[in-house]
């Protein structure tokens, strides 16, 4: 099963590098958010307010945004590598890692750290992401606009 986890957040990680943002939302369950936190220690988005706290619905809107060829804070289009390690499966389908994800865009190069946890399901299509919790070593830092979803 690690094999099969572990390959599931590769392959997502290949999707957001590819700018393939639709195929990446589908990964997630109608019921599935992206959460990334301002406070280390945060338990629950009621805690502190959130860099992004989004359910599909929301993602979904992103997604259309990024797709559009007008949108400003992505002309030119960020180019990405995000880097997936220390794969761990803790728990039936939970899986932690680590993330440094290289955002290039208008000469300009960024670096994101963090430590991820998936939580997955499965569903009639497959693997699905009931939740993305990432935790950026530098959360509480002052974040310029972050497009490309981590």
């Amino acid at each position: 099963m690690k094999d099969e986890l572990e390959a599931f957040v590769l392959a997502e990680a290949r999707l957001l590098d590819e700018r393939r943002f639709s195929d990446w939302l589908a990964l997630f369950a109608e019921d599935g958010v992206y959460w990334v936190l301002t406070n280390p220690q945060q338990a629950s988005p009621q805690e502190a307010l959130s860099l992004f706290y989004e359910p599909k619905a929301l993602l979904a809107m992103r997604v259309a945004r990024l797709e559009r060829p007008d949108m400003h804070v992505q002309s030119p289009a960020s180019r990405t590598v995000h880097h997936v390690s220390a794969v761990e499966v803790s728990g039936e389908l939970e899986v932690r890692s680590a993330l440094v994800v290289a955002e290039w865009r208008a000469g300009d190069a960024r670096w994101f750290a963090a430590r991820v946890l998936h939580r997955l399901r499965r569903e009639a299509q497959g693997l699905r992401i009931v939740l993305k919790r990432v935790d950026l070593i530098d959360s509480e830092a002052p974040q310029r606009a972050i497009a490309v979803p981590l």
